[in-house]
């Protein structure tokens, strides 16, 4: 699936009520250099995806909402996803909420975010995918429009071969950023969303 970019005003942003976590303002200035962290391990090779993984920072939500932002009524609940012994905690997302990650580096050589999610029984649109990108001093360049994931599935990673129509979302630069934050968004009415385990891609392309 090809993004779709919207550039943003800051004040576009500031309606959602989102800031940057005091824990995040300095991850921002130091991503932007492109010093985006390496390695990882194929958390996916039993779904035929054997590129090389990494958490984001409390990706797993086991430190409860540290460095997310949540508004609307999101929040961290009991119940981890199944695949990974990786913690204890999820997070919810009720129709009306929506929640931005911790920031991340994305990039040129970092291309792919991968999750788990379910919403067993939700009656809502789909769970609405984007990413916010900053420049210096926090600024925000723009918002990029990725996927919709669609509603009424177990747990399960995004994946392009999901039935439900998560995607491994390719994550196009601008203007040489590599400072980002990944918004979930439910749409409709009778969500009952959960993710857990934001995963990073860091060397597409090397381990496939």
């Amino acid at each position: 699936m090809v993004a779709r970019l919207r550039y943003l005003v800051p004040a576009v942003l500031a309606a959602a009520a989102f800031s940057v976590p005091a824990a995040n303002a300095g991850l921002i200035s130091g991503l932007l250099g492109g010093n985006c962290p390496t390695g990882g391990s194929q958390v996916f090779a039993p779904w035929q995806d054997y590129a090389s993984y990494l958490l984001a920072p409390n990706g797993g939500l086991e430190l409860g909402t540290t460095s997310w932002s949540v508004s609307g009524g999101a929040s961290v609940v009991s119940g981890n996803e199944p695949f990974l012994p990786t913690g204890t905690h999820s997070l919810s997302l009720p129709s009306g909420s929506s929640t931005l990650s911790p920031v991340v580096c994305l990039g040129q050589n970092q291309l792919f975010i991968r999750m788990f999610g379910k919403d067993a029984g939700g009656t809502d649109r789909g769970l609405h995918v984007q990413v916010v990108w900053y420049g210096l001093l926090n600024k925000v360049l723009g918002i990029s429009d990725f996927a919709t994931y669609g509603p009424g599935s177990q747990w399960s990673p995004t994946s392009k071969l999901s039935s439900s129509g998560g995607l491994q979302v390719p994550l196009l630069p601008i203007l040489g950023s590599t400072s980002a934050r990944v918004m979930l968004t439910p749409l409709g009415s009778g969500s009952k969303w959960q993710i857990d385990d934001l995963y990073i891609d860091p060397c597409i392309g090397r381990n496939g």
